[in-house]
């Protein structure tokens, strides 16, 4: 199983747990859809190293909870 594979339950219970802020909760959202980090990046106007580092923060606090 892929880390970023949630069903739609499983990731409201993410977003309210890890009490996500609105870009973390986008980004999740764009991870679970496979989106690359060049496209996330596009998405969210940051840089592709923004993007890999907000991704190792998510993945840290979605480890803490479950």
């Amino acid at each position: 199983m892929k880390f970023f594979e949630f069903t739609k339950s499983d990731f409201e219970h993410i977003v309210e747990e890890c009490m996500l802020d609105e870009e973390y909760t986008k980004l999740l959202e764009y991870k679970i859809k496979g989106y690359s980090i060049v496209k996330m990046a596009q998405l969210m106007g940051v840089s592709e190293p923004t993007i890999s580092v907000m991704v190792k923060r998510l993945k840290k606090k979605i480890k803490r909870i479950i």
